[in-house]
């Protein structure tokens, strides 16, 4: 591969109220695993946010197969809250997470109380390639899906 070229995604960051509730939903049921972990750390990358000397959260986690997820929670002062985007909103952006059995994954991501955006879809293109989209932390939109997809 020539050099200088994006060699794949390292990780997606997702900004949250509440790292505790992405431990629940990412580690508990989801089966991801914590790789780094740090509270009330000053913000390393000052200019991000705004503020000098912001408290923050920090999360890394890791799931089979490769994904890699970086959860942060700014403590003092607070993140600012808004209205999630709506998937056709410019600057949206979801994730897909690969998992086995969709149909159990998906009863134990409404037992959190999530809900989501659409039934479950089989592709009429791909055989045994089923996919659906939840809203989880702060309505970040996240697709499920199982199956494989045959790349060139």
């Amino acid at each position: 591969m020539d050099k200088g070229y994006a060699k794949g995604v390292f990780q997606v960051g997702i900004m949250v109220h509440d790292i505790d509730e992405c431990l629940r939903l990412f580690c508990d049921t989801l089966g991801m695993k914590v790789v780094f972990e740090a509270r009330n750390q000053i913000q390393p990358a000052q200019g991000l946010s705004g503020c000098k000397n912001q408290l923050m959260h920090c999360l890394m986690l890791h799931g089979e197969g490769g994904v890699d997820l970086e959860i942060h929670q700014y403590v003092d002062p607070p993140a600012k809250p808004r209205e999630p985007m709506n998937h056709n909103d410019l600057g949206s952006m979801h994730f897909m997470l690969r998992v086995d059995d969709i149909e159990a994954v998906v009863s134990k991501v409404q037992a959190l109380g999530y809900e989501l955006m659409n039934p479950i879809v089989e592709s009429s293109r791909i055989p045994g390639f089923k996919f659906t989209y939840f809203r989880g932390p702060e309505g970040v939109m996240i697709e499920l899906h199982e199956g494989e997809i045959k790349r060139p």
